[in-house]
């Protein structure tokens, strides 16, 4: 499959790779300075996502490295947010050539139990979807995954990204999965040779503060916790955020 995409600027490529509760445009405006900072961005909805369709297999690392192949792009940074995060991961295991590096945002580690945190807002949104439908679901994701006094503007746009998507997945039905790189083989990414940065909100789920505290370790990587954030640090300080990232996409360059 060919993944819908958004794209500007010359130079490195930097592939943007989303939450699962967002779509390619929660990078909208990290485009242009990474742009300006001399960089190719591409920011790519992942199937059932966006204006990305289900597909008839959940594989979407392989998508990924489909459309970078149309496109052109043999080797990139990935920069990935939550599900994301875990599809850049295993594009990593599959193709480790085509990864320059690694920037990992609130994503989940390997065999790590969930935490009742996490259970409770998986819960919470599966029976939101079942008592009240789209919107009652939509409503359960924005409360569990972003901070109690976020700005309206924000909850409205994470809102409208998980309705999208959820109407898209729901209607598609139950999608067969690929086989995990990554199931029954955690050391593997111990075995990567990839330069990594891994960052985090300070007031995120346990899952994703101590998950990223074990991917760094295991990546042999920095963490950096990102003060007065939850679970999309991107959208919540996005100057924070663009500063960390920016700044190690520059000592890649020494």
């Amino acid at each position: 499959m060919i993944l819908p995409h958004d794209e500007l600027g010359r130079g490195a490529p930097v592939v943007l790779l989303h939450a699962g509760i967002a779509d390619r445009t929660m990078w909208s405006e990290h485009l242009e300075p990474l742009a300006e900072a001399g960089y190719r961005a591409i920011a790519l909805d992942l199937p059932g996502f966006g204006e990305a369709p289900m597909p008839a297999e959940q594989a979407p690392w392989r998508d990924v490295l489909v459309t970078l192949d149309m496109l052109g792009v043999k080797r990139a940074t990935f920069v990935g947010s939550s599900f994301g995060g875990a599809v850049a991961l295993r594009v990593a295991l599959t193709a480790p050539g085509r990864v320059a590096a690694l920037v990992l945002v609130s994503s989940p580690a390997p065999v790590e139990e969930p935490s009742p945190e996490l259970e409770e807002a998986w819960e919470a949104e599966e029976s939101a979807l079942e008592e009240g439908g789209v919107d009652a679901a939509v409503q359960a994701v924005v409360d569990a995954w972003l901070l109690p006094d976020a700005p309206s503007g924000l909850r409205e746009r994470v809102a409208a990204m998980q309705r999208r998507a959820l109407e898209s997945q729901l209607q598609a039905g139950d999608v067969p999965e690929a086989d995990d790189p990554l199931e029954g083989n955690p050391d593997a990414l111990e075995r990567l040779e990839i330069p990594a940065l891994v960052l985090s909100g300070e007031h995120d789920m346990p899952d994703f503060r101590s998950g990223g505290d074990l991917l760094a370790a295991q990546l042999r990587a920095r963490h950096v916790v990102i003060p007065g954030t939850r679970h999309l640090a991107s959208l919540e300080d996005p100057q924070a955020f663009r500063e960390h990232l920016l700044g190690f996409l520059s000592r890649q360059e020494k």
